[in-house]
């Protein structure tokens, strides 16, 4: 009966890691677990963006924004817009030629069509509202099958500098994302920043973002969004952060004119390793980073190995097995 418990529990740690959604070192082999090597294409968010987007096989994710709105060209009889439904847009645009339904049956079908698999894309799904998350439950359901990276993204806490936007609702957003564990949570804070700004993220927000996990008991992988100029001048609780939520990343992001410390941010990358960071910035600050000689694990103390996870089911599987003997 104990050997019997053993295997059962086993089976179940074999279970559970089959759920997780297909990781991007796995998607894209070609990387070679370089995370800042993935490709982006930012707010594709109109049909005609999204069919150029997927004929260029240089890249590899793609990042879109959903808010409530209407198609263009639908009214009702009288005039009137007609009834709100999620569509690629982002505020304060609420009116789009494309649906989150036909942007996801588009994503599907090309991604099954694919005949190499190095054309195939990853998408990050960026919900603008609790609103409109909660009315792409059922969308998103339909197409939650695990056969390409899926990210549910939004920025769930207010962050710096005195971020006014107001944030999606933490706790509606982590439960309702909460049955969909073949996708990445990509959960962020607000901000308000620019070109003459300076500023960081303080321990504080990061105290808040990993109590709002744990209080959900959030289960997917996840990857932390965090503004370029900001997170270069937070290096220890940018490297707290990821030591505190387990094989997790960051994705560092950045609007045009930020004001951004190349050498911080570079450090950052380097301290953190390129195997836990996903870069999705304008070619022109990439360009100054010189990406191409950094480590893909940390020089330093900071960031726990992204094999982390799976380091630990190893050994807790062979001592598992010593045990059940």
């Amino acid at each position: 009966m104990y050997f019997r418990n053993c295997v059962y529990f086993l089976c179940g740690c074999v279970a559970f890691g089959a759920m997780a959604s297909p990781d991007v070192t796995v998607f894209f082999p070609e990387i070679n677990g370089n995370l800042s090597s993935i490709t982006w294409a930012h707010a594709v968010n109109n049909q005609s963006y999204l069919n150029s987007t997927l004929n260029d096989n240089n890249i590899m994710m793609i990042e879109a924004d959903i808010v409530l709105g209407t198609l263009t060209g639908t009214n009702n009889t009288n005039g009137t817009n007609a009834t709100e439904i999620p569509v690629m847009g982002h505020p304060p645009s609420n009116t789009s030629d494309l649906s989150l339904e036909n942007f996801l049956t588009t994503i599907d079908l090309f991604n099954t069509n694919a005949t190499n698999t190095t054309t195939r894309k990853g998408v990050k799904l960026d919900f603008k509202s609790i609103e409109v998350f909660n009315a792409s439950i059922t969308l998103l359901r339909s197409y939650n099958q695990g056969r390409y990276p899926i990210w549910l993204n939004a920025d769930i806490l207010e962050g710096p500098i005195n971020a006014t936007t107001v944030p999606v609702n933490a706790d509606q957003f982590l439960q309702g994302a909460s049955e969909f564990n073949n996708t990445v949570l990509s959960i962020g804070w607000t901000t308000n920043f620019g070109a003459n700004m300076t500023g960081n993220y303080t321990t504080a927000q990061i105290s808040s973002m990993t109590t709002v996990i744990r209080q959900n008991n959030v289960t997917q992988n996840i990857t932390f969004p965090v503004r370029a100029g900001l997170a270069a001048e937070s290096l220890s609780v940018m490297s707290a952060l990821i030591t505190n939520v387990t094989g997790s990343t960051l994705t560092l992001w950045s609007s045009e004119g930020d004001n951004v410390n190349v050498t911080n941010l570079r450090n950052l990358i380097a301290q953190i390793g390129v195997g836990r960071v996903f870069i999705d910035i304008p070619d022109d600050l990439r360009n100054q980073l010189s990406l191409d000689n950094l480590p893909s694990t940390p020089v330093a103390p900071g960031g726990a190995s992204s094999l982390m996870p799976k380091l630990v089911v190893s050994v807790l599987v062979a001592l598992l097995a010593f045990i059940c003997k």
